[in-house]
């Protein structure tokens, strides 16, 4: 299914699976609100559509969703997707990890998908749409190194998993990415190693398109990390296998800070 004529909101539009949905959305009559901390990466993006309209904010703050929403009233009235997308994350031994920087991880991670879900649900009573939440495969499969990145993404699927408990399951979408080839690793922090399996952002966002015009309540964009948690479950050894590799990495990449 082709998403067209539709109010578009993402989040963390500048780079990676963001800026790859704004890519492929662009165009179809889809009228989009690109968002991102990133002013020079949103700059680039209205010269592929005229339909693109951005909003330089940071989600790490409290109350920036309202910002948002103002702008929605103001320009759009109604959304019908709104990719909640912007995060980040750290890499490197859990003790090391700043409260001030988990705090900023919080909130742009679970608080801002949240707020986002109270605002949007009523605001849109009469208009039916769909939240597209990016979350991450180290929501059920902790990588070693990602400590407080893989708390918070398990803390907002246990949010929307309790909202479907009480009987609400068809307004939300979760994405669920394996390692992508984007800027992530780069902003998690110097050299880091790259969790395996990775995806091309491009697959990535062309899966989530279809599944989320299909109106799936979970998107899974890499099949292998599916088909390797089922057989888990049967034979578990996939998963302590996956740590000890990992485990090796981040002690390497410790190792190495400490020679340099």
């Amino acid at each position: 299914m082709v998403i067209s004529n539709k109010h578009i909101v993402i989040t963390g539009a500048a780079s990676g699976i963001g800026k790859e949905l704004v890519h492929q959305l662009a165009g179809n009559g889809n009228k989009i609100l690109a968002i991102d901390i990133n002013q020079e990466g949103l700059e680039i993006l209205p010269k592929t559509s005229s339909q693109i309209h951005t909003l330089t904010l940071d989600l790490t703050k409290p109350g920036s969703v309202s910002v948002i929403f103002d702008w929605i009233q103001l320009n759009l009235n109604t959304v019908d997707y709104f990719f909640a997308n912007a995060g980040f994350a750290k890499f490197g031994l859990w003790e090391n990890t700043d409260l001030e920087t988990f705090s900023r991880m919080l909130q742009i991670n679970v608080l801002s998908p949240i707020e986002t879900a109270k605002i949007l649900k009523p605001m849109q009573v009469h208009h039916p749409c769909r939240l597209v939440v990016t979350a991450s495969a180290m929501s059920y499969w902790p990588v070693p190194g990602y400590a407080a990145y893989a708390a918070t993404k398990a803390s907002i699927h246990q949010f929307v998993e309790t909202i479907r408990s009480e009987g609400e399951e068809d307004w939300i979408t979760m994405v669920y990415p394996s390692a992508t080839d984007t800027d992530f690793f780069k902003s998690a922090g110097k050299e880091i190693p790259k969790a395996y399996p990775v995806q091309s952002v491009q697959i990535v966002a062309l899966h989530i398109i279809k599944g989320v015009s299909k109106g799936k309540k979970k998107i899974y964009p890499s099949r292998l990390f599916q088909a390797t948690m089922l057989i888990n479950r049967i034979l578990p050894v996939f998963k302590p296998l996956y740590f000890l590799l990992e485990r090796k990495k981040l002690k390497n990449w410790m190792e190495s800070k400490k020679v340099s």
